[in-house]
């Protein structure tokens, strides 16, 4: 698993179908085909673009890792080791692991202080005014986050890989790469619980599936609906099926949270008006809390009516 499929995990924690697919390793233009989603990539444009900033970042890189890290470094040394002491490095084909699952990368670029290691990302979304986009920032710190855990389980003593890593963007709409920092510690903390879920097994679907039958394997596995799907490669088949079940999910994560075990969104609208008794005590306090919020609504309505 690279660690975009790694990190995407973040996104829908506690969904057993993304989990399953990401572990399964699925090939994407094979899920894309069997769920209806043709499968993204960027013009010819955009990947020439990406490649020429790619080259400026690289060139810029000392200049980059001594203003923001204070590693002094002459250039990109490559190496095929997990390196150490003062410099800048690209580790090429690193054989890193999470617990169990392999975690592949083309290369690491690494930052050395003497004491500690600093891992460097290169992205090609510009950084406008000195602000990037906070999605893509966040989607990025996911990944860095899984890429640390990595180093931290392939170095002799983990303490050796920092979480503060460099993030070397465009500036506005040129070409020019400019630095910041990015602190990777909350996801790192974060993906402690999806690598549990990893190491203790998941839903496993067979590799070779493809076409209908791997879209009935997919309905075989729960889903949890919620704000981060629409990034999930199963969001076209997992939408259909939210609104096909008429899931309060699609309405997001809050009114998911809210309803709790009340799936339907007819059931918890039935609880909210008193026109379904409440099956138990969790159901008595979900439909006390909608009811709340139903009376809460119905008194906004009115005021705007009369101030019309």
């Amino acid at each position: 698993m690279d660690p975009r499929r790694i990190a995407g995990l973040l996104d829908a924690p506690g969904c057993r179908r993304r989990l399953a697919v990401d572990v399964s390793g699925v090939e994407p233009a094979v899920l894309a085909e069997a769920v209806g989603a043709p499968e993204g990539g960027q013009s010819p444009y955009a990947r020439e673009r990406d490649g020429t900033f790619a080259q400026l970042a690289l060139a810029r890189l000392p200049e980059l890792v001594l203003r923001h890290l204070g590693v002094p470094a002459e250039a990109v040394v490559e190496t095929d080791e997990l390196p150490g002491g003062v410099g800048l490095w690209s580790w090429r084909a690193p054989k890193l692991r999470l617990g169990d699952v392999d975690v592949t990368v083309d290369r690491v670029l690494l930052a050395g202080d003497g004491t500690r290691l600093h891992p460097v990302e290169i992205r090609s979304y510009a950084c406008l005014d000195g602000h990037a986009d906070p999605t893509k920032v966040a989607g990025t710190a996911r990944e860095l986050a899984v890429t640390v855990a990595a180093l931290r389980q392939a170095a002799d003593d983990p303490a050796q890989v920092s979480t503060t890593s460099l993030l070397v963007l465009p500036r506005n709409f040129g070409l020019n790469p400019v630095g910041t920092t990015l602190d990777v510690a909350p996801q790192l903390r974060r993906l402690r619980w999806v690598l549990d879920r990893l190491v203790s097994g998941a839903d496993r679907l067979a590799p070779d599936l493809a076409g209908a039958q791997l879209v009935d394997a997919l309905g075989q596995v729960p889903a949890r609906f919620g704000d981060g799907c629409p990034s999930c490669a199963v969001y076209p088949y997992c939408r259909g099926d939210a609104e096909q079940s008429g899931a309060a999910a699609r309405a997001g994560a809050t009114v998911a949270n809210l309803c709790g075990p009340v799936g339907v969104a007819a059931d918890a609208l039935a609880l909210a008006h008193g026109e379904r008794p409440p099956g138990d005590e969790t159901e008595q306090a979900i439909a006390a809390e909608l009811s709340r919020a139903a009376h809460a609504y119905g008194q906004a309505v009115t005021r705007a009516r009369e101030s019309a």
